[in-house]
């Protein structure tokens, strides 16, 4: 990861990565933090000096200090707040000195990130087509009120169906990704 890990040549652009909400590492490596930071040491930064690069108050610090595993539940509490990010733990981690933590820890948090970012995508690509996502500039069936059959032969509901239809499939050979950026626009016959 180009975010302070080293050794880690991350595939994934730094920015994606940065932003991360802490929900994309596992319990396994949020386990091995706590393995590194529960431990008092006077020579190291230990999870109570990462609380309060965090912004976490004293009282605060005072209550997770009465958890056995006072760093994971550190971690959960932050990731409630603004600004809690992967990327923001990698910066303070890196801030405090902690480079052992960011050497052993590394690959597995890039490996929990590129997971997190894929099945975002894959989620992203298996969502169901929504109407109300479908462009404002095809017509809507109430606004052919009053065109019969007899004034066109495939008939207007037709015409809006086919409409709809072209736009929908050509919106899913662009990706399901860019939904909102690709449209079809199929002219209503009006003879």
């Amino acid at each position: 990861m180009a975010d302070g890990v080293p050794g880690a040549g991350s595939a994934l652009p730094a920015q994606s990565v940065s932003s991360l909400p802490l929900a994309a590492l596992n319990v396994r490596v949020r386990r091995r933090l706590s393995l590194f930071l529960n431990v008092r040491a006077p020579v190291a930064a230990d999870w109570t000096v990462l609380a309060e690069a965090m912004d976490f108050e004293y009282l605060e610090i005072q209550q997770l200090e009465k958890y056995a595993d006072p760093t994971s539940r550190l971690l959960d509490d932050w990731q409630r707040r603004p600004g809690a990010s992967v990327g923001r733990l990698l910066e303070l981690l890196a801030k405090l000195g902690r480079d052992d933590v960011l050497m052993e820890l590394g690959p597995s948090i890039e490996e929990d990130c590129q997971k997190y970012i894929l099945k975002q995508q894959q989620e992203a690509s298996e969502k169901p087509l929504q109407v109300d996502s479908i462009d404002s500039s095809i017509p809507r069936i109430n606004d052919m009120a009053g065109i019969t059959i007899r004034d066109d032969p495939l008939g207007a509901v037709g015409w809006w169906w086919l409409s709809l239809t072209n736009t929908c499939k050509a919106r899913s050979v662009t990706s399901r990704l860019s939904l909102h950026s690709a449209s079809l626009q199929v002219p209503i016959r009006s003879d």
